[in-house]
């Protein structure tokens, strides 16, 4: 083994030091020397180990049982136990196991006479990192007692970097969690984009459908038609009904009627109430009303048939700046309910259908448009504007 100087020697020649000569941050110097205790050395041997601790740049203390070490160690920190041979492996056995529990770094070392190999055995398997053969020469003893403070400070460094490393792992851990909840909630917020996308898409692509099959009908009955058809495409077959204004705020005559599970013989007095008596309540009204249990509503029109007590209904009107272009009534039995998106569905579609019929009525009255007669002709004139009225309660 090659000779190394004391701790305390230039840091050049200590491998602990860098080679700027500056201690990182917790590691034992000069104005922190390492710290050992002897337990239960003669003074001749406490002496002269003393002497060699000093020397090597090691405070030291010492007690004499391994009992006052135990409670030496828990309250203050030591580097290197160095224990009499004279004590044996089953009694500092204790110590070790403590000094092992407390620090990795730490040290105990036998001081003796030279070792039978059971005994150095027995030493090594109780906890012993080294055994000091007092025979040997103080420069082999100083020798040894550098080795070991090296090494204590090269664990203490190890434990550092390790602590360092657990800490950035927790912090990483930490962090890598708050990225994760970042991207998850981002995901998350794209996939709602992205279906909120889709579901604007469709929708666009419903109106512009609808759109476009109406703008093709310059008839009412044509539009009815047409406007009812495609309805039911995207609600399923149902009793349909559509009334349309007349020329007073009151008047309201059916349009169109569609029936699929009651006849328009057996639904005639029912229609009958809804044209006089609900069609201009609902006009006004930009809600869209659906009657999950219709009995107390057959009850209130005072209608004894059955037509609707065993069926969900559902009623609109479709507004055109605020202009009620018609009321329309969907009903059919409860085995077949309509669905919550029907409602979403019929609100994107009926303004469209609303447009159209206030296009159609521009129209018809543009028809209607005559340039100023003589005398002679004002009957005639009389006789047309009865015609278009005629024509606006038909529809």
């Amino acid at each position: 083994m090659s000779q190394s100087g004391p701790i305390r020697n230039d840091p050049s020649r200590d491998p602990s030091v860098p080679a700027n000569g500056e201690m990182p941050l917790g590691t034992p110097s000069e104005s922190t020397p390492l710290q050992a205790l002897c337990v239960g050395l003669d003074c001749v041997h406490e002496v002269r180990i003393g002497s060699l601790l000093d020397e090597a740049g090691v405070a030291h203390d010492r007690v004499d049982l391994v009992d006052q070490a135990l409670g030496t160690v828990v309250a203050k920190h030591f580097d290197l136990i160095l224990v009499s041979s004279s004590i044996g492996p089953e009694k500092f056995a204790p110590l070790a196991g403590q000094v092992r529990r407390m620090s990795s770094s730490m040290r105990v070392l036998v001081a003796g006479g030279a070792p039978e190999p059971d005994e150095l055995l027995a030493a090594m398997r109780a906890g012993a990192t080294d055994w000091l053969d007092l025979s040997e020469s103080s420069a082999s003893l100083l020798e040894r007692l550098t080795v070991a403070s090296h090494a204590v400070i090269e664990d203490r460094r190890r434990d550092e970097r390790m602590s360092r490393l657990k800490g950035i792992c927790q912090k990483l851990a930490v962090n890598r969690d708050e990225f994760t909840r970042h991207v998850d909630a981002l995901n998350d917020g794209l996939r709602e984009a992205a279906h909120d996308a889709r579901g604007r898409a469709d929708e666009a692509e419903v109106v512009g459908e609808f759109r476009g099959l109406l703008s093709q009908e310059l008839d009412v009955e044509d539009l009815l038609r047409t406007a009812l058809q495609y309805l039911l495409t995207k609600t399923g077959a149902t009793n349909a009904a559509v009334f349309l204004p007349g020329s007073k705020p009151d008047q309201f005559g059916l349009g169109a009627y569609v029936h699929y599970d009651c006849p328009r013989t057996q639904a005639q007095p029912l229609l009958d109430r809804l044209s006089d008596e609900i069609c201009e309540r609902l006009a006004p009204r930009h809600d869209i009303i659906r009657f999950t249990d219709t009995r107390e509503f057959v009850h209130s029109l005072g209608l004894a048939g059955a037509v609707l007590e065993d069926s969900e209904l559902v009623a609109w009107s479709a507004l055109h700046e605020s202009e009620c272009m018609g009321v329309f009534f969907l009903f059919r039995n409860h085995a077949e309910p309509f669905l919550d998106e029907h409602a979403s569905m019929i609100d994107l579609l009926r303004p469209v259908f609303a447009a159209q019929m206030a296009k159609l009525v521009r129209i018809h009255h543009r028809s209607n448009f005559t340039f100023p007669k003589t005398e002679g002709e004002a009957e005639g004139d009389d006789a047309d504007d009865d015609a278009g009225e005629d024509w606006r309660r038909a529809a």
